[in-house]
């Protein structure tokens, strides 16, 4: 499979909301909607890329934070992952992240995404600190900490 990544901006909005409602695990709702990304995307300093073989099947957004460059949001499409996108996307975020001066990457992921964790591990990232409660509550469940991960550029 032949994958590329290519810049997006706010006339990807819709594709870019699509891939995170389909990747983020919407039970609780918490999906954004294609006005939110437009809006996010229309930041200054606000950049996306989309993954595309040959049709949509992942994204990264990211957001200048300081010194930092967040990681706002990153998905690949289940039945495509553990085909190295998730690598293509970062490596992107990183050297766009470089090109705008950020001293580093940051993220945050569920502390029980264990998949997730040892990802970014694997890609040189540590956790850096612990947001109790901050991921909604599945049905019957309690809310879940988000652990703050982050990488040295």
């Amino acid at each position: 499979m032949s994958v590329t990544v290519i810049a997006a901006g706010p006339g990807h909005a819709e594709i870019v909301a699509a891939l995170h409602a389909a990747t983020m695990g919407a039970e609780d709702g918490s999906v954004w909607g294609t006005e939110w990304v437009a809006r996010i995307l229309a930041l200054p300093g606000a950049f996306a890329a989309l993954a595309i073989a040959p049709e949509p099947v992942g994204f990264a957004l990211c957001l200048p934070a300081g010194a930092a460059v967040d990681i706002a949001a990153i998905g690949v499409l289940p039945q495509k992952r553990l085909g190295g996108i998730g690598r293509m996307l970062l490596a992107y975020c990183e050297t766009n992240a470089r090109a705008a001066g950020a001293a580093r990457l940051m993220l945050e992921v569920a502390a029980d995404n264990d998949a997730a964790r040892a990802f970014y591990s694997a890609l040189g990232f540590a956790e850096s600190a612990r947001r109790a409660g901050y991921y909604r509550a599945r049905p019957g469940g309690a809310p879940r900490d988000a652990l703050v991960l982050s990488k040295a550029l």
